[in-house]
């Protein structure tokens, strides 16, 4: 199984996804991670997006996250909060989801 995690620094669960730098990808079978870029962050970065300025659905994050997850092979997401359009895009390209409250990657692998 291939869980993602999104973050900025390879170690912490990021809260915001479309501000997170990468997702680290974690293979359960193989134990191998992988780190990729969030395609959201750029975004952000390019246009100095700031948290507050987003909104909710400013930036499609429920409409663009899934099916680049789902491009990876990934099974499940572990976040600290997901709005209602990523939770139902989830559901659609069959990527399970946790939230959790603690911050340490490693807790999960």
């Amino acid at each position: 199984m291939k869980i993602a995690f999104p973050t900025s620094n390879k170690k912490t669960i990021c809260e915001f996804i479309p501000f997170c730098k990468y997702f680290l990808i974690y293979d359960t079978e193989t134990k191998e991670q992988k780190v990729i870029d969030n395609p959201l962050f750029q975004t952000v970065k390019e246009k100095k997006i700031k948290k507050r300025d987003c909104g909710e659905n400013g930036l499609h994050t429920g409409e663009i996250i899934p099916p680049f997850l789902k491009s990876h092979d990934v099974e499940l997401l572990i976040a600290k909060k997901l709005g209602e359009g990523m939770l139902d895009n989830l559901e659609i390209y069959n990527i399970k989801y946790t939230l959790t409250d603690s911050s340490e990657i490693s807790k999960f692998i």
